[in-house]
């Protein structure tokens, strides 16, 4: 049994020193490579599934739908297990609600929506990385790569404790994000079948 355990031990400890800082060199060409896709990218479409646990709850809600993205427009469409969804353009969002209902809000307006827009924008582009805005530490493991954000100023920080970006086998474009939020739940999206620079209409962005 003592066996069992110090194997058990041994392997944990090893997963959770299997991620390493990168050097600085390193960092400059991931930041490169990343603002080199973002600058190709047109479009973006894709599945996610999105995992969130809150520490009062015993179980991790889950639940799935769609992305689609184009220039100033981000559609997030829920379709399980309840249909919703955040249509996000230029200065304006739309939530649609279970029953259809549609509410409009002027992001200049809503300080909480506009960080919002920035950070759901900004992963899916791999376009977030703003040392301005975010203390930003850069690992790696193997062929996977991943940015810690932490916000700087305290109205974000009051909603947003971090964010990580994490780019599997040296992709250049996002394909997990985890957010954690001030009170440490939080919040795991896994983006799948992602295609970049599909033709998209107007008419896919409509709610």
């Amino acid at each position: 049994m003592k066996n069992i355990f110090l194997g058990i031990l041994f392997f944990t400890c090893s997963l959770a020193f299997s991620q390493t800082q990168m050097s600085a060199s390193e960092v400059s060409t991931f930041k490169k490579e990343i603002a080199n896709q973002a600058d190709k990218t047109t479009s973006i479409t894709a599945d996610f599934e999105e995992t969130k646990h809150v520490s009062v709850l015993k179980n991790a809600s889950k639940s799935s739908g769609i992305l689609r993205f184009k220039g100033e427009k981000l559609l997030w469409q829920y379709n399980a297990p309840k249909k919703n969804a955040m249509l996000f353009n230029k200065d304006n969002l739309k939530i649609k609600n279970e029953k259809g209902k549609i509410t409009s809000i002027d992001l200049n307006k809503n300080k909480r929506f506009k960080q919002l827009q920035q950070l759901m924008v900004g992963s899916y582009t791999g376009n977030l990385f703003d040392e301005k805005s975010f203390n930003i530490t850069y690992f790696k493991n193997g062929a996977t790569r991943f940015a810690l954000l932490k916000p700087k100023s305290k109205d974000m920080s009051k909603h947003i404790k971090e964010v990580t970006l994490t780019f599997l086998n040296n992709e250049d474009t996002v394909s997990e994000i985890k957010i954690v939020e001030s009170s440490n739940d939080y919040s795991l999206i896994k983006l799948k079948n992602k295609k970049l620079n599909t033709a998209l209409g107007d008419s896919v962005f409509q709610l």
